[in-house]
């Protein structure tokens, strides 16, 4: 009997069969990405997941990771710094 498949494998699963079709998935997979997102991954990653909170979404923060690495995005400085 093979292995109970996981959230993850069943979104995976959609998110390809979408992929293959052409179709951006609609249902947005949070988990942290097993390979490092190219700078355009990254880019769509943060557009999809704009209504996510940074820091409890792995995959928005990944993206933004690559971003800011890339130059294209400058974080904010934080608090008490100039």
């Amino acid at each position: 009997m093979p292995p109970p498949l996981t959230v993850h494998d069943i979104i995976a699963r959609l998110a390809r069969e979408d992929a293959d079709q052409g179709r951006r998935c609609l249902l947005l997979d949070h988990s942290a990405p097993r390979e490092r997102l190219s700078l355009s991954a990254a880019h769509t990653v943060m557009q999809d997941h704009r209504a996510c909170d940074r820091p409890t979404c792995p995959r928005m923060n990944a993206a933004y990771n690559v971003l800011v690495a890339a130059g294209k995005i400058q974080p904010a400085p934080g608090f008490g710094q100039l």
